[in-house]
């Protein structure tokens, strides 16, 4: 049987469930709650839900669509063409996890996940592949090879940005507009995005921060407060979509 992780306030988590309502699979998938079981999730390599686990092995997260998700559950597999289409899929799936582009974007390096076999596998979809055992060669040099610029830069800062206002909103429990965020300034941002980044003690960014990291911070809070009407109606908007007590 297939585990879909899922967490109770993930918008996307919800689009799964109602997707898999709709197609009468609920019956035939388990549903795991990963605000319950946290730490079983991380050491599934889960770093982004929804998530979907076969015999034991998460098979993809971050990247897919609707079809995907209804392939999986009625059949066990997901068609992937090519390795370069999975290693796409994984560059995708990075934007799809606050945990892994935070790292990502404030380490200034594609290398934190060279080693992240499992979540590499899951994250491309490359374990669809015939050939996936040769596939994490593929990708440790596609990874290394790999450079933040510019155009990059927009897709971390707005993942940054939308989990700030929705951290917000979950903490005050009301509404907020830009006065609130602005009130708040740039130090308070600066402290949230850095413990926010932080994996325990194995990735702590504000331990002996450099330069380029109080950059970053900056450009991701000018892009939040630029953008905060329009990132809280959308927050406020998906949040009250989601029902209470459905996983």
């Amino acid at each position: 049987m297939l585990t879909v992780y899922l967490h109770p306030r993930c918008s996307d988590s919800w689009h799964v469930y109602k997707l898999l309502e709709k197609n009468s699979l609920l019956e035939l998938v388990k549903l795991a709650n990963t605000e319950q079981n946290p730490l079983l999730a991380l050491s599934k390599s889960i770093f982004s839900v929804p998530a979907f686990e076969l015999s034991g092995k998460v098979v993809l997260q971050g990247y897919f669509t609707d079809e995907e998700v209804i392939s999986l559950v009625r059949s066990g597999k997901i068609y992937v063409g090519s390795p370069e289409e999975a290693l796409d899929r994984l560059m995708k799936s990075v934007f799809s996890s606050f945990l892994v582009a935070s790292a990502v974007y404030l380490s200034g390096s594609f290398s934190v996940l060279l080693d992240a076999r499992d979540y590499v596998y899951s994250a491309s979809g490359a374990l669809f592949l015939p050939e996936h055992e040769t596939f994490l060669e593929l990708a440790r040099s596609k990874l290394k090879a790999a450079t933040l610029g510019e155009h990059d830069e927009k897709y971390f800062v707005r993942i940054i940005a939308g989990n700030f206002i929705r951290d917000l909103y979950w903490l005050r429990g009301e509404p907020l507009d830009r006065s609130t965020v602005e009130n708040l300034g740039y130090s308070y941002f600066r402290e949230w995005m850095l413990l926010r980044s932080s994996l325990g003690r194995v990735f702590v960014p504000h331990s002996r921060p450099p330069a380029h990291v109080e950059e970053k911070v900056r450009r991701a809070w000018e892009y939040t407060l630029d953008r905060a009407d329009t990132i809280i109606a959308r927050v406020v908007e998906e949040q009250a979509s989601i029902p209470d007590g459905w996983v």
